[in-house]
């Protein structure tokens, strides 16, 4: 698997994607159009930075 190509491995995901989605459908999954624009994100009044670390000087 290490000697595969670039285009082999693009092949083979697209491959791999296309089963998953023909099993999801088989299951009974219903794929839904969702306009340009919309969100699954829902507001939040708290900061939008990441605080990772305070550092204080000394």
């Amino acid at each position: 698997m290490a000697n595969r190509t670039k285009k082999e491995s693009v092949i083979s995901s697209r491959e791999d994607l296309a089963n998953h989605i023909e099993a999801f459908l088989k299951a009974g999954g219903k794929v839904q159009h969702i306009p340009s624009g919309v969100s699954g994100q829902t507001s939040s009044s708290g900061p939008r930075q990441i605080v990772l670390s305070h550092k204080t000087s000394s």
